[in-house]
């Protein structure tokens, strides 16, 4: 290929031509519709830390299968799949699994972000391993342990890779891979799902930083998209019971969704059915999603939210990207001088509130390790990516950025039980400091207006503002007589060196 090509060096010209003249025989116009649910990360969002946002040890998925540090671990994914089948099932792989696969080739390919420049063979290899690979870490942990490398497990590695958003496997095939292999313990497909779904949310109960709530659909009929999804709307619909329901904006054309993924069993024969959305668990009828994907991403509001804030002239980005802050003042600040309490609510982040009669806040716990900010930026940017609707997570991650600054302040709030973990208090009041604390694409926070209000309007801050800016204006005032008088004092001693003072003064 030429120097000058504007093809890539490994893009594969035989191959988009073969795509193209594949979806032109299909004439599935409904492959259109399919949203995008594992998405890319740009390198503008993961300036300020790329490590947050790929995995460290194992790829899942095609978008990291072939990054040469993480592919020695392949023969252990290899291990732990043939551990999970008898010898029936493994001779049979090709032929159950494999097959069924590549029949969803154009299904598998409309999920991910990023065009991936593989034939149908090895995106079907790669999505049958690495997901069984992921029911084998859900569903046998214990006995596939000993097949992976001690250091793997120890340190949470592991779970930290699960958890990143490019990592992500669509529940909708792990679902069919279990299906066709009869995984399921109960022998029954729909409570087969079930059972995936309670490993999942026992997975997302451990490693997630916030609480997570009760699924109001039990489970299957909500449709999650992939683990990264069931654990952010796990989170985001954990509310008290005596708050009125939270308005949520539903999915587009959700119930014929599920009308079409609960026909669609047979792509061989009914291409037309593929589904237009909802690949997850479920396939029932009703739908309670706060969010909805957007087929156009709008990149530049992840940078603002994690960490980055781009500047753009003529076009380009700008190459000093920086954090910026929001108007708020610190916890040591605000119980200082502005006599306001902290206190744990035992909802989630839509039970945050500032009751002004007693000056108090209440903020629901958080639970912060090793790997609770990979866990948050990865949250926050698939929130970013996927909602038309205020973005809740994000404006809580705001909120506690905008509040923790220095240990101090984690301390007061660890001592209210609003803080929990094993990291220590400078490190968590890095994690807050080390993240974006402004975005413009967040709809006012009430919360954070309500507090600055309220500290602003209390008499000592008053006071300390009226008393602050009347001694600017003195000093500038100060500063000018000062000047003048040292003019006169430098001219009058001139004045002596020449005539001497003392016949003057009659001294």
């Amino acid at each position: 290929m030429e120097a000058d090509s504007i093809l890539s060096g490994d893009f594969s010209e035989r191959r988009w031509v073969d795509q193209i003249s594949k979806n032109f025989d299909d004439d599935d116009s409904n492959m259109m519709d399919i949203p995008v649910c594992v998405f890319s990360v740009p390198k503008s969002t993961s300036h300020f830390k790329p490590e947050a946002y790929v995995p460290l040890a194992i790829a899942l998925g095609p978008y990291h299968h072939f990054d040469t540090h993480l592919y020695r671990m392949e023969r252990y994914k290899v291990a732990v799949v043939k551990a999970l089948l008898n010898l029936d099932q493994v001779l049979s792989f090709e032929s159950l699994v494999i097959n069924r696969l590549k029949v969803m080739e154009l299904m598998i390919r409309a999920c991910y972000h990023k065009y991936m420049n593989l034939d149908g063979d090895t995106l079907a290899w790669i999505i049958a391993i690495d997901g069984l690979f992921l029911l084998g870490v859900f569903r046998q942990y214990r006995d596939i342990a000993p097949l992976m490398p001690r250091k793997l497990i120890n340190n949470g590695v592991l779970y930290r890779d699960i958890i990143v958003l490019e990592n992500q496997i669509p529940l909708h095939f792990l679902t069919e891979i279990q299906k066709v292999l009869g995984l399921s313990s109960t022998g029954n497909d729909h409570n087969g799902k079930h059972e995936l779904f309670s490993m999942l949310r026992e997975f997302c109960e451990v490693h997630s930083p916030l609480k997570l709530g009760r699924d109001s659909n039990h489970s299957v009929e909500t449709g999650y998209l992939h683990l990264l999804d069931l654990m952010y709307h796990l989170i985001v619909n954990n509310q008290l019971p005596t708050e009125p329901p939270h308005e949520v904006v539903p999915r587009k054309g959700k119930d014929d969704v599920m009308k079409r993924l609960d026909k669609e069993e047979n792509l061989t024969e009914n291409k037309e059915k593929l589904p237009e959305m909802g690949l997850g668990l479920g396939l029932g009828k009703k739908a309670d999603r706060p969010t909805e994907i957007r087929k156009n991403i709008h990149w530049e509001k992840i940078s603002n939210l994690v960490g980055l804030k781009i500047r753009k002239q003529a076009n380009e980005e700008d190459d000093n990207p920086h954090v910026k802050e929001i108007e708020l003042t610190s916890v040591s600040s605000l119980r200082k001088y502005g006599h306001i309490s902290f206190s744990l609510t035992a909802g989630g982040i839509r039970d945050i509130k500032f009751e002004e009669s007693k000056a108090t806040l209440y903020l629901p716990v958080i639970t912060l390790d090793i790997y609770s900010e990979v866990v948050l930026r990865n949250l926050i940017a698939y929130e970013v990516a996927t909602s038309n609707s205020t973005l809740e997570l994000a404006q809580y991650v705001d909120l506690m950025c905008g509040i923790v600054d220095t240990e101090e302040d984690v301390k007061l709030l660890r001592g209210n039980g609003i803080i929990k973990g094993n990291l220590n208090d400078k490190e968590i009041a890095d994690l807050f400091n080390g993240m974006n604390k402004y975005n413009a694409y967040i709809s006012s926070n009430k919360i954070i207006e309500q507090l600055n209000d309220f500290y602003k309007n209390r008499p000592m801050i008053k006071a300390w503002r009226f008393i602050k800016k009347d001694l600017l204006c003195s000093q500038k005032v100060a500063t000018a007589v000062m000047t003048i008088l040292l003019l006169l004092l430098m001219s009058l001693y001139s004045f002596c060196e020449v005539y001497g003072c003392s016949k003057l003064f009659h001294s």
